[in-house]
């Protein structure tokens, strides 16, 4: 596509990434949004160890404003629209890996090993290209090898625009309501059998879902949970909140 080669130059890139930075933090930063956590030392700009953080592919950009600026390194294909997103990405002070199960996986492992100790990672396990909603097991794959926790990420916004895309790609209304719901720190076991992979990925996918659906809800009718917070966006905020979903299945454990 003719708008690839655009992403690819260097000074356009930069011009569109910026462009787009700005905007999106000036559109989102009118969402009045509420957070609940299991456990909010898991949260990335607070965190003190390494995690895998999964989200759906149709709230990308969500955690690029919420948590701009917090060291986090996102996961991104090798695809030529993720060139988009590297850009944006940027702007708001995210580093990124590019590699995927079938295009530079090993050089992504690589760079994420050497990260692991210190880094949160962003990953969309439905991405680039889908199905929507389904887990890919390359993120359980990643988990494992790394030895890595994961914190799954259910966002939801208010009556939200959603795109014609394979995502149905998620724009918050102006002035409207976001919600978020984050996981405690849950693990799979190294060296995983590929049942073991499968067994993983259907129960981390469901979670997930559970967790975005729960948050859309939560959005909507704007009722109270237990333990919600306003959010402070940026970096290095303080958070003492814990929340507590309603349909999630963890147990204090982290296991499900």
């Amino acid at each position: 596509m003719w708008y690839k080669s655009i992403l690819r130059n260097r000074f356009f890139g930069n011009f569109i990434g910026f462009s787009c930075a700005y905007l999106l933090r000036n559109w989102i930063g009118t969402i009045d949004y509420k957070w609940a956590y299991y456990d909010p030392v898991v949260d990335a700009s607070v965190a003190r160890r390494g995690y895998i953080s999964l989200f759906w592919h149709e709230h990308i950009l969500s955690p690029l404003f919420l948590r701009r600026h917090c060291g986090a390194t996102m996961l991104l294909s090798q695809h030529g629209d993720a060139d988009f997103v590297t850009n944006i990405a940027r702007y708001f002070g995210f580093n990124s890996v590019r590699g995927s199960s079938t295009h530079g996986g090993v050089s992504a492992i690589r760079q994420m090993l050497s990260l692991k100790n210190h880094d949160v990672f962003a990953i969309t396990p439905d991405g680039p290209q889908g199905p929507r909603r389904t887990m890919s097991a390359g993120a359980i794959f990643l988990a494992s090898k790394l030895r890595l926790p994961i914190v799954l990420y259910g966002f939801g916004y208010e009556n939200a625009w959603r795109f014609r895309s394979w995502d149905r790609f998620v724009l918050p209304r102006p002035f409207s309501r976001g919600r978020v719901i984050t996981s405690p720190l849950m693990w799979v076991p190294d060296k995983l059998s590929r049942d073991d992979l499968e067994y993983y990925r259907a129960k981390f996918e469901k979670l997930l879902t559970q967790l975005t659906d729960e948050a859309e809800e939560w959005a909507n009718e704007n009722d109270s949970i237990a333990g919600e917070s306003f959010v402070n966006t940026g970096p290095k905020n303080s958070i003492t909140y814990y929340g507590v979903a309603k349909q999630a299945e963890i147990d204090d454990n982290g296991i499900f």
